[in-house]
Order: C-alpha cells, then sequence, then structure tokens
C-alpha cells in the first residue's frame, strides 16, 4: 500500500511515521524547505518539497500511484483543494483531508465524495466524541476507551488485588475465572505482553480486558465511575465545547428552531447543571445562544481567584477543553485540588507526555493521537479498527471484522497458524462478547480483538484478507 501525505506539521508526521512502522510505503509533500528536509532526516520515506496544490508536484511525488492521498496541513483551504485535485487527476486514489472549520464537520459520516474529499476528518469532532464516550462510560481513570461499546479495558494495580501477586497468569484466570484476558502489563516503565508463566509482582499495574459486567463480578466495580452526576464545569467556550454538548445531547436552538434533547443521552447524564467557563464574550454569548441552558460564565482563565470564586472544587466532572493545552494541564490540576471529582485535560500534542503520568490528571486526552487513530482506521484494509494504542506506542489493540474472504472460516484459534505474537483477546459474535480459548472457533461477521506490534498490521492484513 502507498500512502501520499500532504503537510509534515505534527499530525502529518505521527501518521507518516505510524504507517512507516507498519512498512507502508510513504511519500509526504512539504512546501516548506525547512521542514521538509527536517522530517527528511526523521522519517524513512520519501519527502517531496513543493507545492500541494500544484498538479506539477503531485505527478513528481508519484501520487498518480497511491491508494491514499492525506492532506493535513494546517490550512482547510489547501487540504480540500488539494483533495480536489488529486480526485480530479487520479481517479482511483482515495482522499482524506483534515478540516477545522465546524461547518465541515456535519459531512463526516454522509458516506460520499464532498468537493473530491472521501473522508472529512475534523480534529474537534472526533475529539468531541471521544470526550462523550469517556463521560458516558463514567468517567473513570480506570476505564480506557477502547471505541467498541461490548468490551471494555481496565488498568488495575496489583497491589490492590493480593490474590494475584507472585501468582502465573494462568493460575490467576483459573482461581478469578477465564472470562477475562491480560492482554498487556506495565513494569517499572516497560509494557509487557505477558504469556501464561507471567508472574505478577505487586508494583505491576494490569490492563484486563472483557465483558463490563464480567470484570465487575471478577474484580469487583469501579469505585470512581460516575454514572449520573449534577454539575459540569467546561473551562474553553470554542468549537470542540459546541460539538461535546451536541454529542452529549444537550437541548440547543438551530435556526430559530428548538432541538429537543436525546432522552437516552439525558438518561445517562441525569439532567446536570452546565456552566461554560471563559475569557471571549463573544465566543460565550455565541454558545449559549444556540444551547440557552447552559450558564455563561465571561472569566479569564489567569484569574487568580478563578476557581475559588466559580466553586470549581464542588463540581462532579470538569473538563479543561481550551486551545491552551498547558492551561488545560493547571487547570485541571488546580480543580482536583479544589475538590473536584473529576478533571479532564486537553493536550493536542506529546510535548507534555513525560510529565504526565507522574501528575495524576484523573483523564487526559490527546487530539492529535485521537484524529491519527481515525485516520488509520480509515487507510487500513480488512476492516481494521484500532481500539487502544498502549503506552510506548509498541503495541495495539486492534479489532477486525471477519470477511468470508478469511480461508479459515470456521477453524479453531489453535489451528489458525497465527504467526508468534499474535493473541485474540476477544470476539464478538451475533452481539455477545467471548473470552476467547483455543477451542473457540472464527465466524463469518465476527469481530476479532487481537494485541500486535505495530510492525505487524500489514501482516494481518494479509492474513483476514484485504
Amino acid at each position: 500500500m502507498k500512502i501520499a501525505i500532504l503537510g509534515a506539521g505534527l499530525l502529518g508526521s505521527l501518521i507518516a511515521h505510524e504507517l512507516i512502522t507498519e512498512n507502508r510505503d510513504v511519500v509526504i509533500i512539504e512546501k516548506n524547505p525547512n521542514v521538509a528536509k527536517a522530517i527528511s532526516n526523521d522519517l524513512d520515506c520519501i519527502v517531496e518539497e513543493g507545492d500541494g496544490e500544484r498538479l506539477d508536484t503531485l505527478m513528481s511525488a508519484g501520487v498518480a500511484d497511491a491508494d491514499w492521498f492525506i492532506a493535513c496541513t494546517g490550512s482547510d483551504e489547501t487540504n480540500i483543494v488539494s483533495c480536489g485535485i488529486v480526485a480530479e487527476a487520479f481517479k482511483n486514489v482515495k482522499t482524506i483531508a483534515r478540516t477545522r472549520n465546524p461547518y465541515f464537520a456535519s459531512f463526516k459520516n454522509t458516506g460520499k465524495r464532498i468537493l473530491g474529499v472521501d473522508y472529512i476528518i475534523n480534529p474537534e469532532a472526533e475529539t468531541a466524541e471521544a470526550i462523550a464516550r469517556i463521560i458516558f462510560r463514567g468517567m473513570s481513570p480506570e476505564i480506557i476507551d477502547v471505541k467498541e461499546a461490548g468490551i471494555q479495558l481496565r488498568r488495575i494495580h496489583c497491589s490492590s488485588q493480593a490474590r494475584i501477586i507472585g501468582k502465573p497468569l494462568s493460575d490467576v484466570r483459573s482461581l478469578i475465572g477465564p472470562e477475562f484476558m491480560v492482554p498487556a502489563v506495565m513494569r517499572k516503565g516497560e509494557l509487557i505482553v505477558p504469556a501464561g508463566d507471567f508472574v505478577f509482582e505487586e508494583d505491576d499495574s494490569a490492563y484486563i480486558l472483557g465483558e463490563p459486567s464480567w470484570l465487575d463480578r471478577l474484580f469487583g466495580p469501579c469505585k470512581s465511575t460516575l454514572r449520573k452526576f449534577s454539575s459540569l464545569v467546561i473551562f474553553g467556550a470554542e468549537a470542540l465545547t459546541s460539538l461535546l454538548l451536541q454529542e452529549l445531547g444537550i437541548e440547543q436552538i438551530v435556526a430559530h428552531t428548538r432541538r429537543s434533547r436525546d432522552r437516552g443521552a439525558l438518561s445517562l447524564l441525569g439532567n446536570p447543571r452546565i456552566k461554560v467557563i471563559d475569557g471571549n464574550r463573544e465566543a460565550l454569548k455565541a454558545l449559549s445562544t444556540t444551547f440557552p441552558d447552559i450558564e455563561p460564565i465571561n472569566h479569564q482563565m489567569s484569574e487568580e481567584r478563578l476557581i475559588d470564586e466559580e466553586n470549581i472544587g464542588s463540581a462532579d466532572i470538569v473538563l479543561c477543553l481550551t486551545s491552551h493545552q498547558s492551561i488545560n494541564i493547571l487547570t485541571a490540576l488546580l480543580a482536583q485540588e479544589a475538590g473536584a471529582r473529576r478533571t479532564l485535560a486537553l493536550v493536542t500534542n506529546d510535548l507534555y507526555s513525560n510529565i504526565l503520568d507522574p501528575l495524576n490528571i484523573n483523564i487526559v486526552i490527546n487530539e492529535k493521537t485521537v484524529v491519527s487513530g481515525t485516520i488509520l482506521d480509515r487507510v487500513r484494509k480488512a476492516k481494521i479498527r484500532r481500539l487502544y494504542s498502549f503506552p510506548r506506542n509498541e503495541y495495539e489493540l486492534i479489532e477486525i471484522q471477519i470477511s468470508k474472504s478469511f480461508e479459515r472460516l470456521g477453524f479453531e484459534i489453535r489451528n489458525l497458524n497465527l504467526p508468534k505474537g499474535f493473541l485474540v483477546t476477544f470476539i464478538i459474535h451475533e452481539s455477545k462478547t467471548i473470552v476467547p480459548t483455543g477451542d473457540t472457533r472464527i465466524q463469518e461477521n465476527d469481530l476479532v480483538g487481537l494485541i500486535v506490534k505495530k510492525e505487524q498490521i500489514g501482516r494481518l492484513e494479509s492474513i483476514f484478507g484485504a
């Protein structure tokens, strides 16, 4: 598979790195000569210096032979125009454009090519969807968002599970029950994919995977889960907040018509009081005009007594969603210190990744990682979807939908002859979640979860069919 990427910024370089790790053929087009030179030294791929809105540049970069063209510069117009040129000149190349204009977010699920773009990826819309999932699943620091509703991934400290310390994994599953998997363990900063003879130590953090009710029964329910709450505070009145409020089903007025709340969403939320705090009066006014039930508060984030004056410590949930990641991190920490039950901080890149874990912010969500994951889901063959990328960015929990082209339909897992390092973690068969054993059979239309190294994704596609 060949992928052409326009733009070597934070997002473009991350996507390129991920695809190169998967042994894809990648070419990057970058207009800035300094950036082009730097990225060519960092990544093992072809870098074409030039303007992606020019046909001659696209031809020189070999876009005509690409399977995908991904436009992720900082300009919506450049991304859409370049995709339009590619669509017109190279009929067989599929296109993806990253756009930040909220208007384009409405086109993301149409399934139609718009202005030469097959898939429009709006970072705010994707991030809003991810945050809404986290809220609906209880805002628990233990529960990791894995997209798939029928399965749950938790991170537990082994010190809280005395019955597993000093025991091998095979004995633990016999002792506790077979209805869960341990796809990974974090030990002294190193991620380990454990075999049956792996022995748990007190300082380990184990990732456990299973159907939520099974995990509750085997390990006890997550005590930190917020199923319903009465107060929600959001810092930031930008496009992300508007899209999140829509995802949460909050009543809005569109074209002078009141749009009712999503009753299903409300039953999960518990009809909370919502405050939105921002120093931009006009942004707050626009947001409160669309969402009349929110309480807009015009307050500069840097004001010394903001947390006390607005009684942020009494909030059930505090979401820090401004465009400044340093402010988000500090505000989340201050809110936690003041007593807020749950906090979430938005970061836009990996600048602070090395210091975030010791800070113990309840939940941190990385916009760049969310968007890159969405794009990779589109590009990968065999209906592969990334559910979670483990720390250190080496292993992924992925999901594959099994098609009738899979040559080993009906085979037991032990007889699939999967390469070493492939771990089947769950199977969803006819809406029923199965934690597999060697006797479990793979059927058409099953959703199969696997732990794999990123460089094995391409091999996975060839095994399960493109």
